[in-house]
């Protein structure tokens, strides 16, 4: 299940740099090459390892949905739904946009009386009379403009309109002014009444009667300001030292050039160890580039052995009758060495020896 898109976000292919006509192919020359940029190895901040580790688990996450032919159907699917066509709307006219914003400020400004004026009447009941024409709408004389008008007449027509706006505006300004009086006057009778009715008891003695002794002040409490907090103790997360996880091969950045030229560039590399009733079995596939000579560029065979430490040697099996010795062994936490030969190559397979630098896949 995928959330749902909504409007600026980021989607999987933008995050790859791809369109969604994108092949699998470069999808997939994207992927490596993402990781060869945001891997955590390449990271020496411990801070900043923690964020490529990050960015690895939600760029690992996106390839396995855009790499399934099925999973990535259902996300174009999805895709379409949270992106329908915009509908365009047409702006209104210069003078409609005048008149459509002096009708909202006088609709705001006759609220805001007919408030002032029905607390007014609430309060003093030899306003109601006032507050009874004040809240009755005002005769417009606004005319609608027929649709067949010529420019001039409707230009004369919006001023009409707007004259008697202004002169309906200047009305309920002086109704306001004369609620706002009426509330004043209100509250200072109000507040001098409140002053007769507590005046006897201000002046009267609050000191206690004789015989009774104060109560002691209250402690006063003392605020420390500005403490650092008691740093928090983290226990250090152990490397991951198990063979166990998918590997694969990222491709140098462009103009770096191998320096062994005795070794054929690889296409691709992958390899997937799984620990099963404690040993590990996997299987290694990967296909070279093979320009001199006439045989199959493809290497494909299982193994199943047991890690010893950081490494593991095991031999191998392959279609065709091939078959061998590979070893594995850890140069770091996501990093990892692979040597492979064959000790017969069977009816398929044309190379007898291979060696790679390859990178865990991050989950």
């Amino acid at each position: 299940m995928y959330a749902s898109h909504r409007a600026g976000d980021i989607t999987y292919y933008e995050e790859l740099g791809l369109t969604p006509s994108a092949s699998a192919e470069q999808i997939r020359d994207a992927f490596r090459l993402n990781v060869r940029l945001l891997h955590p190895d390449q990271q020496t901040d411990p801070q900043l390892k923690g964020i490529a580790e990050r960015q690895m688990r939600k760029l690992n996450r996106i390839y396995a949905v855009l790499s399934d032919p099925e999973q990535r159907q259902r996300y174009d699917e999805r895709l379409e739904a949270d992106f329908p066509d915009t509908v365009v709307f047409e702006p209104p006219s210069p003078a409609r946009r005048q008149l459509q914003a002096r009708l909202a400020w006088a609709g705001a400004i006759v609220l805001s009386a007919s408030l002032l004026l029905w607390l007014a009447a609430d309060s003093q009941p030899g306003i109601q009379g006032r507050v009874a024409e004040a809240s009755s709408p005002p005769v417009s004389s606004t005319q609608t403009v027929p649709s067949d008008a010529s420019p001039a007449q409707t230009d004369r027509s919006y001023t009409a309109q707007i004259s008697q706006l202004r002169s309906d505006l200047r009305a309920v300004a002086i109704e306001r002014d004369a609620a706002i009086g009426e509330l004043n006057k209100l509250r200072n009778q109000k507040t001098a009444a409140n002053a007769t009715q507590f005046a006897p008891l201000e002046a009267a003695d609050s000191r206690p009667p004789p015989g009774v002794v104060d109560p002691p002040p209250a402690p006063r409490l003392t605020v420390l300001a500005n403490v650092a907090p008691l740093p928090r103790f983290e226990r250090p997360q152990q490397p991951n030292r198990r063979l166990a996880g998918f590997w694969f091969y990222a491709r140098p950045p462009l103009g770096q050039i191998n320096k062994n030229q005795a070794l054929y560039p690889p296409e691709f590399i992958e390899a997937n160890l799984m620990e099963e009733s404690g040993g590990i079995r996997g299987s290694f596939r990967a296909r070279y580039q093979l320009a001199d000579v006439a045989i199959s560029p493809d290497v494909n065979f299982t193994f199943t052995g047991t890690q010893i430490g950081s490494q593991m040697v095991c031999p191998w099996t392959g279609p065709g009758g091939a078959k061998g010795d590979v070893t594995f062994k850890l140069v770091s936490e996501n990093s990892m060495r692979i040597d492979w030969t064959a000790s017969e190559l069977g009816s398929q397979l044309g190379l007898n020896s291979g060696t790679a630098t390859l990178t865990r896949r991050i989950e």
